[in-house]
């Protein structure tokens, strides 16, 4: 005679109240809370701050006045915005496309193991990424100074007209910011194309070449594919720094001539600082962060698609 047993269902213990898992485990949380500490005082508190600061008047002292969306009404009615977001997304057009195509090309030549020196090459192009932009900005001003400048000394022995780099012609002082801006990031750019080339398998150039691929079909099948990721990467966060610039047309131009040069963040510094306007300043600063959000939305939607 079979017996039958008899089955009980698994005994689920109910989850423990948050405050004694806290207890538990509060020599964790104590180690990590500086980190949220420091968050909560120098990051979140501003933030939220900030955001109802966009919403009131306030000159610097007193209590603040609530104004509704007038900040945000003013800001985009302001003529200036409009000539300092084309500014901006010009300067974006220029350096984005030629920034990540300089840092490919100088990365597969470093890359290169037949190179002699190469170490010193790497260490002299990322170089610039770690000096400080004021100094680098000092040294172009030396360089492009409409009046004294070394460009402008060269170009008259050599008989030709001196050109208005930095208070002049605004297409040349356009070319300088765009000049300063490479010059000071292209290091940071070759050494991530330089980690992405070195994670490709070798196994894969020498099957090329077991095939009969040629360095250009290589490069066009094989290298730039493989590279997908990391140019993925800098489109989106160079989207993000080149909408936030500053340190480049501030230490040139100023944002001059005529406001050729001036782009969001300087038009943003001029409201606020200058001209003691904190809450337009903020209404702008969080109009430009949902700009940045919704272009690198998009850029992440159709850079996805493009890496299959």
């Amino acid at each position: 005679m079979r017996s039958i047993s008899a089955t009980h269902p698994p005994i689920v213990k109910p989850p423990k109240p948050l405050w004694r898992q806290i207890l538990e485990h509060w020599m964790d949380y104590l180690f990590i809370s500086p980190f949220y500490i420091t968050f909560l005082i120098f990051g979140l508190y501003p933030l939220l701050w900030a955001f109802r600061l966009s919403f009131s008047y306030w000159r610097g002292f007193g209590p603040m006045e609530y104004v509704g969306l007038g900040n945000y009404r003013a800001i985009l009615r302001d003529p200036y915005i409009i000539r300092a977001l084309v500014n901006t997304l010009e300067f974006a057009y220029i350096l984005l496309p030629t920034g990540i195509f300089i840092a490919i090309v100088f990365a597969v030549i470093l890359n290169n193991k037949e190179l002699k020196g190469r170490g010193i090459f790497r260490t002299l192009y990322f170089l610039p990424y770690v000096t400080s932009s004021v100094i680098v900005g000092i040294v172009f001003i030396q360089l492009f100074d409409d009046q004294l400048g070394w460009v402008n000394a060269a170009l008259k022995s050599m008989g030709l007209s001196p050109v208005g780099w930095l208070r002049k012609s605004p297409w040349a002082a356009k070319s300088v910011v765009i000049l300063l801006t490479h010059w000071g990031g292209i290091g940071y750019n070759i050494l991530l194309f330089l980690g992405g080339l070195q994670g490709i398998e070798p196994e894969i150039y020498d099957a090329a070449k077991i095939d009969g691929a040629s360095e250009w079909q290589t490069f066009w099948r094989i290298t730039l594919p493989l590279l997908r990721p990391v140019i993925f990467f800098l489109t989106v966060v160079a989207t993000i720094g080149l909408m936030n610039m500053f340190n480049q047309p501030f230490i040139l131009t100023r944002g001059g001539p005529r406001g050729a040069t001036e782009t969001l963040m300087l038009r943003l510094y001029q409201i606020g600082i200058v001209d003691s306007r904190f809450g337009d300043a903020s209404a702008l600063g969080f109009l430009v962060g949902l700009l940045v959000i919704g272009i690198s939305a998009i850029q992440i939607r159709f850079q996805r698609h493009w890496m299959g």
